[in-house]
């Protein structure tokens, strides 16, 4: 097999550990928490819970089995450690194109916010945006790692500011709070199934934790580096998430937030926060980078792996000499990125859209096959694997409920059984 080591291990802890922050803050945590909010109502604090609780439970997976696997491993290193090649291969393209349809969706959303300010074709626009983003990941992967460092500073800079803003109006103002959370159709104004429906939105605007997995095995110490992310993710979703969102709650009424319109502008315009369209359409703008930047990096280090195990043409083993970066794992998934993007051109709903449908089932598998790993290699405590379970049950019976998520596993399901059957069929070239 191709040793791991001639990849750059120019990764320090602070670039791991900012990676991992910044994998759970992304454009939707900053949008996207509407949907939720208007759906759920107040009690919506419980469903961020939960799903704060399986993103938590999973890290700790990773954690174990980071101590657990030999050498330097990444998620899907110790998923082929744990649970063999076949597994591996479907976890990791699974893996591969769900983040290639994000990048598309990320590159989509930046070029619709600069297409007002930039006089280009919308096409030229997301292609120079891919360039400009592609070639800080071809610059070295320190390069990657500063970048994604001050982006997530910014992220959480931001996050801290809102929680200190709405901190000083509900002690220094009169505010209705118990209005606000109670005479707007209580605490649960749709239900408990509403708490239920609305996890699957929330568990995917905290994806992405398991990137540092991946990036530490590029730094000087895989296994403590990994340790030293999970740490904090607990203080990172219940700092971040669950403080920001009930501040919002205790500052407005729920049935004010819109969905699709970011709840946390709409605090900022109730206080009467100067510049604040500005600032937050900076910051949702530093988001969606950050995610481009990442997911150009992730899917160029699953595909080098993938090769490296044999489940990949070995062209893409080939590393630069000087940067020890895997260019052409980072060009073709670029390339491929930009053709998912293009895709929703021609074809916005259907193509399209059944690209962005796979995706959530893929998380849920990726997930299960993390805690199955963990479970099979290390068999002390396993309650957390089992809650682990419990809540990805309850994820996908959430999913199955809404019909416009439904779609998304039994779609996700049968491109699962595709790549599996690629597996079985496809020549396997023998790892180096």
């Amino acid at each position: 097999m191709s040793q791991p080591d001639q990849l750059a291990h120019s990764l320090r802890t602070r670039h791991v550990v900012m990676i991992a922050l910044g994998g759970v803050i992304g454009a939707g945590y900053f949008i996207g928490a509407s949907a939720a909010l208007s759906l759920g109502g107040p009690a919506v604090l419980l469903s961020y819970a939960l799903a704060g609780t399986l993103v938590f439970l999973v890290n700790l997976m990773m954690r174990d089995l980071a101590l657990k696997v030999p050498g330097r491993a990444s998620f899907l290193g110790q998923i082929q450690y744990a649970l063999g090649n076949r597994a591996a291969f479907v976890a990791g393209w699974a893996y591969w194109l769900t983040w290639i349809i994000a990048i598309a969706v990320e590159v989509i959303a930046v070029a619709t916010m600069l297409a007002p300010y930039i006089p280009l074709p919308y096409a030229v626009l997301e292609i120079l945006i891919m360039a400009v983003m592609t070639g800080v990941n071809l610059m070295s992967v320190k390069g990657y790692g500063e970048f994604e460092y001050w982006f997530s500073a910014i992220k959480v800079l931001a996050i801290v500011c809102f929680i200190g803003i709405g901190l000083w109006a509900l002690l220094s103002h009169p505010v209705p709070v118990h209005e606000n959370l109670f005479a707007h159709g209580g605490l649960l104004p749709h239900g408990w199934l509403a708490l239920l429906a609305v996890i699957p939105t929330i568990l995917f605007s905290m994806g992405g934790s398991e990137i540092s997995t991946v990036a530490a095995v590029e730094s000087d110490n895989t296994e403590q580096n990994i340790v030293r992310a999970t740490r904090s993710i607990a203080l990172r979703i219940g700092g971040f998430y669950i403080v920001s969102i009930a501040l919002v709650l205790c500052l407005v009424p729920w049935s004010d937030v819109v969905p699709g319109y970011s709840p946390f502008l709409l605090v900022l315009h109730r206080v009467h926060v100067p510049f604040a369209d500005v600032a937050l359409a900076l910051v949702v703008m530093t988001a969606a980078l950050s995610s481009l930047n990442s997911g150009i990096y992730v899917t160029s280090r699953i595909l080098y792996e993938l090769a490296e195990s044999g489940s990949a043409p070995g062209l893409f083993l080939t590393v630069d000499t000087a940067t020890k970066l895997p260019r052409r794992a980072i060009l073709v998934s670029a390339l491929a990125s930009i053709l998912v993007a293009a895709v929703a051109v021609f074809s916005p709903t259907l193509i399209f859209g059944l690209l962005v449908s796979l995706t959530g089932g893929f998380m849920v598998f990726n997930n299960t096959m993390i805690v199955a790993g963990r479970l099979k290699l290390v068999p002390e405590t396993p309650w957390k694997a089992y809650a682990a379970l419990a809540l990805i049950g309850c994820t996908l019976v959430a999913m199955l409920i809404q019909p416009e998520t439904r779609s998304q596993i039994v779609l996700g399901a049968f491109a699962l059984l595709l790549i599996f059957i690629a597996e079985r069929f496809v020549p396997r070239r023998q790892p180096n």
